[in-house]
């Protein structure tokens, strides 16, 4: 090989080994976009409405009226609408209709301060439900002639009355397991009942007859 040739091979050397395995490494590659957050409202998170009040307070403001919240009063008598309906439907255990009939309702405001009031009882019958129902609680007794209690006997209607025994007044936490007392009662064919009431605001007091056979 001649002088010429030898120094042109010896400058083709570097080339040759830069191009056989000397390449520089490729660029990193770009970090990745960061994924959006996830709106609430799509996962079903949306914030849970506010409380509502006890109803103890619209109760507490009827003891010292002595006075029914409107609204409060109306819940109670669409309660009554219900007592009614689940009253005249009760069969005894053959099937056959009772034959349940209102003799008297109210709705009241009750106090710790016990209230009276006289049940005349006219129709075809002796046996006499009287119910009473009340967002707080409350207290029943029937008296006979002489003041004392004519009976302790509870009612096997208190707390099948009506499918629905609740209480919803706007505005106010829902009542769904209301404060009951009742008595089943034998009456004189015309003997008026006194019905004697304690309790914490608004309330529904109501008396079924049922017919004898």
């Amino acid at each position: 090989m001649t002088r010429p040739m030898r120094q042109l091979f010896l400058l083709a050397l570097p080339l040759v080994a830069f191009a056989c395995g000397n390449t520089p490494p490729p660029p990193p590659a770009a970090p990745a976009a960061p994924k959006p957050a996830a709106h609430t409202e799509d996962a079903g998170t949306a914030p849970a409405a506010p409380s509502l009040p006890s109803i103890q307070s619209l109760t507490a403001a009827e003891v010292k009226s002595s006075t029914c919240d409107p609204e409060h009063q109306k819940a109670i008598e669409q309660l009554l609408a219900r007592v009614r309906a689940g009253m005249t439907q009760k069969a005894s255990d053959d099937g056959k209709p009772l034959g349940m009939t209102e003799v008297f309702h109210r709705v009241l405001p009750l106090t710790q301060a016990a209230r009276s009031l006289e049940i005349s009882v006219k129709g075809r019958g002796t046996e006499v439900h009287v119910l009473a129902y009340g967002a707080r609680d409350l207290s029943l007794d029937v008296l006979a002639e002489k003041g004392a209690a004519a009976t302790t006997l509870r009612s096997p209607f208190q707390r099948s009355s009506a499918t629905d025994l609740s209480l919803d007044v706007p505005k106010f936490a829902a009542v769904k397991e209301l404060a009951s007392d009742s008595r089943q009662v034998s009456v004189k064919v015309g003997q008026p009942l006194v019905v004697r009431l304690t309790g914490e605001g608004c309330a529904l007091l109501v008396a079924f007859l049922k017919p004898s056979l």
